[in-house]
C-alpha cells in the first residue's frame, strides 16, 4: 500500500503540472516522477532465491529518493554511517542558527545561498573558541545539517550544528572546551551572515543594505542561536542528528486524513505549546511540500573542522592500520546485504517453505544482470584503498623512525 504522501502525488500530480508547470523546478519533477514509481518491477529488481526450496522472488528497486518516506530511513541510515566514521570521543553540543524572517526570501530565490548557512555558522563557532586561546588556535569537529522548513512545513531556511566540546590546538592534541556564550554567538552569527550575504547577493544592493540597517535595528540582541543539549557518544549523536536528515518535509504520522482532495495534518507549536491542525487541498499541500527538495548534488549536510576531510591527518584518532584493512574487507564480505539494504528489503525467509532467501541477481531495464560488475568493482575499490593504507602506513612508519603512526 502507498504511503500518504505517495498516494497524495499520484492522485494530484498531473494537475499540479498543469497549473504550475513552468516554475517547478527540473529536479523537483525528476524526484516526485521517481517517487510515484517507487517499487515498480518495470524500474529494475533484485531476485532472491530459497537456499531450501528453490523458490525464487523479485523485489523492485526503492527510488531512494529523499523527499520519499519509504527511502527516507535507508538515506538516514547510509549518513549516520558516515557520521559514525568520523565522530571522535567527545562530548558534541547541539545548536541551532536560525535567521530572520525577513532573510528568508532571499534563500529561496537563489537556493545556492544555503550554503552560507554551514559556512558561516562553523567560521562563528571556529572563531569563538580561538578568541578563547589564540596562541591555540583551537579547532572543533562540526557536523551541519541544512534545513528549509519548520513545523508548520513553510519555507525556514536554518542549519542544525554538532559541535565538539572542545578542539585540536597548535600545542594541544585536544582540548576540552565546555562554555559557549550565546549571546556572543548570536551577535557574531549576525554580524558575519549578513556580511556574507552582502557579498554573495548580486541584485538589489541598495534594498538589501537598507534591509540590513533595518535589521541591526531591530535585532539588537542579534539573530537567534540556541541549543544548550549536551550529547555524550557517538551513538547518541548520530541518533539525534538523524532526526534532521534525508527525511521530507512532513512525516506520515503527522498526516491525520486524506480524503482525495483534502489533506489533514497538525503540527506543535512550541511557542504556544499548543497542537494546531491544518486542513488545505492536495494541490496546496503538494507546493509546500517540494518547496523544500533540494537541487541535485545540492549537500545539505556539511563536515568541517577536524570532521573535513582536508583536516583528516591534522588529528589523532586511536585506530591502527590493521583495524582499518578489516574494516575494508568487511565491507566486502557483506556487500551483498548492504545492497539488500539500500533496495529497502531484508529477505529473511521464504514465503513458500520458510527457508532462507539468497540474493541471486539484480536487474536493470537498461543493462541487464549487473550484480558481477558490481562484485568486481567493490573488489577493486576495496583493494585499492587497502594498499593506499598499507602504502601510507610504511610512509609514516619510516619518517617516524619505525614508530607505529595513529591513524584517523
Amino acid at each position: 500500500m502507498a504511503g500518504k504522501i505517495k498516494q497524495i502525488m499520484k492522485d494530484h500530480w498531473d494537475t499540479f503540472i498543469e497549473i504550475n508547470g513552468d516554475k517547478v523546478r527540473k529536479v523537483v519533477k525528476e524526484d516526485i516522477k521517481r517517487m510515484i514509481n517507487c517499487g515498480e518491477l518495470s524500474n529494475g529488481y533484485a531476485v532472491y532465491e530459497c537456499t531450501e526450496c528453490g523458490e525464487t522472488k523479485k523485489v523492485a528497486f526503492r527510488c531512494k529518493s529523499r523527499v520519499c518516506s519509504s527511502c527516507g530511513k535507508v538515506y538516514v541510515d547510509e549518513r549516520a554511517d558516515k557520521m559514525a566514521s568520523k565522530m571522535v570521543k567527545s562530548t558534541h553540543r547541539h545548536m541551532v542558527f536560525t535567521i530572520p524572517e525577513e532573510l528568508r526570501i532571499y534563500f529561496q530565490r537563489e537556493r545556492k545561498l544555503l550554503s552560507l548557512l554551514p559556512q558561516v555558522s562553523y567560521e562563528v563557532i571556529r572563531l569563538y573558541l580561538y578568541e578563547q586561546n589564540k596562541s591555540e588556535g583551537f579547532v572543533p569537529g562540526v557536523v551541519s545539517v541544512i534545513h528549509t522548513f519548520g513545523r508548520d512545513l513553510k519555507w525556514n531556511p536554518h542549519v542544525h550544528v554538532l559541535v565538539t566540546e572542545g578542539g585540536v590546538g597548535k600545542k594541544t592534541d585536544w582540548r576540552r572546551i565546555k562554555y559557549f556564550h550565546y549571546g556572543r554567538l548570536r551577535k557574531s552569527w549576525q554580524k558575519a551572515l549578513l556580511s556574507g550575504l552582502e557579498k554573495a547577493i548580486k541584485k538589489k544592493k541598495r534594498a538589501y543594505k537598507d534591509l540590513k540597517k533595518k535589521l541591526y535595528a531591530k535585532y539588537q540582541e542579534g539573530f537567534y542561536v540556541y541549543g544548550e543539549r549536551r550529547i555524550k557518544s557517538a551513538k547518541e549523536a548520530i541518533r539525534y542528528v538523524g532526526r534532521y536528515t534525508g527525511r521530507p518535509a512532513i512525516s506520515e504520522s503527522r498526516i491525520k486524513s486524506y480524503d482525495g482532495e483534502t489533506v489533514t495534518y497538525y503540527y506543535d507549536d512550541h511557542e504556544s505549546g499548543s497542537r494546531i491542525e491544518v486542513k488545505e487541498s492536495a494541490i496546496e499541500f503538494i507546493k509546500k511540500v517540494i518547496i523544500h527538495i533540494a537541487d541535485r548534488g545540492f549537500k545539505m549536510i556539511r563536515y568541517y573542522g577536524i570532521y573535513a576531510n582536508r583536516q583528516k591527518r591534522e588529528v589523532k584518532v586511536l585506530k591502527m592500520l590493521e583495524e582499518r584493512i578489516k574494516e575494508e574487507y568487511a565491507k566486502l564480505k557483506s556487500w551483498r546485504m548492504r545492497i539488500v539494504y539500500a533496495f529497502g528489503h531484508d529477505p529473511l525467509r521464504c514465503e513458500k517453505c520458510g527457508g532462507k532467501l539468497k540474493l541471486k541477481d539484480i536487474v536493470y531495464p537498461k543493462y541487464g544482470s549487473v550484480l558481477e560488475k558490481i562484485e568486481e568493482r567493490m573488489k577493486k575499490e576495496v583493494e585499492a584503498n587497502v594498499y593506499a593504507m598499507q602504502r601510507d602506513h610504511a610512509i609514516i612508519k619510516e619518517m617516524n623512525q619505525g614508530l607505529e603512526p595513529l591513524y584517523v
